[in-house]
């Protein structure tokens, strides 16, 4: 099935198989920071930001993200590096 959606803020289209999960969809993208950890949907592992919200992403099938935006860990490293300097200024 064809899969169009936004990630990290720009857009991916790519054929995708129907039981494919969000998590595999990502990582078969470059999107290592997607960890599977317990393969049960319980440590959170492999949470991602979908339209905002956080959601496990080894649970939710990728045809699901069609038209939907999805941040991940490399999606925040603006933030991160702010929030780095931030802390290292305070000392």
């Amino acid at each position: 099935m064809q899969l169009t959606c936004t990630i990290n803020g720009s857009g991916y289209d790519a054929e995708v198989a129907p039981d494919t999960t969000l998590l595999d969809f990502l990582r078969s993208l470059g999107f290592f920071s997607v960890k599977q950890g317990c393969d049960t949907a319980n440590c959170g592992l492999c949470t991602v930001w979908l339209d905002g919200r956080p959601v496990l992403s080894c649970s939710v099938p990728a045809a699901r993200v069609r038209g939907r935006t999805v941040t991940t860990i490399e999606g925040l490293e603006p933030e991160a590096a702010a929030f780095g300097e931030f802390l290292a200024a305070q000392g």
